[in-house]
């Protein structure tokens, strides 16, 4: 079943060409870190409640740009800031393609369901955090924490969310997922079958 709410949360303020731009100027670490500070956007996405997907409990999403890269015919790339409330979660679901998760705020419960998952851990005080833990994969079916700072890289993910905190968890997602589908489905046990490694 898919959930085309989750897609149609609203519009983009950012054109496909800024898009470009910006991910030629300084990659998509430059994009996450521009949309995650650009005052603007901040004051918008406050003002203005968003849509909860169906399936979805405590749990909104803003979609802050998207556009189709010449680069990578067929594929839209995207970013999105979800927010989990306290007991907020997306139960079993999954992404049509690559995505880069990175945790702004919280404690964040992930467990991948199929797909590939690799998990890198921001920097402590002995790791500063210009220099991350080394990437490593994360076992299906297994639940992880995540907290702020910490990253995924994620292909054809099937997963399951939950907000694992007391405060809110704020994500910054950026997909690479194929055009014209949906950017989330949810799963019913029948659809799951056995997880894919």
């Amino acid at each position: 079943m898919t959930s085309p709410e989750f897609d149609q949360i609203e519009q983009p303020d950012m054109t496909r060409r800024d898009v470009v731009i910006r991910l030629g100027a300084g990659g998509l670490a430059a994009l996450l870190l521009a949309a995650s500070q650009h005052p603007t956007r901040l004051a918008a996405q406050d003002a203005t409640p968003a849509a909860t997907p169906t399936g979805a409990i405590g749990t909104t999403a803003k979609l802050l740009g998207s556009g189709q890269p010449a680069a990578a015919p067929g594929l839209e790339l995207s970013l999105r800031r979800i927010t989990h409330v306290p007991g907020g979660r997306v139960p079993a679901h999954s992404h049509p393609g690559a995505l880069v998760i990175f945790v702004e705020a919280g404690t964040w419960g992930y467990t991948p369901l199929g797909g590939t998952a690799q998990l890198t851990r921001a920097g402590t005080a002995a790791t500063p955090a210009a220099t991350p833990a080394p990437a490593e994969a994360l076992p299906i079916g297994t639940e992880v924490l995540l907290t702020t700072g910490d990253w995924l890289f994620v292909e054809d993910p099937q997963d399951d969310v939950r907000n694992a905190g007391d405060d809110d968890v704020v994500l910054l997602i950026a997909g690479l997922t194929r055009a014209g589908e949906p950017f989330t489905a949810f799963m019913t046990d029948m659809d799951m079958g056995t997880p894919t490694e």
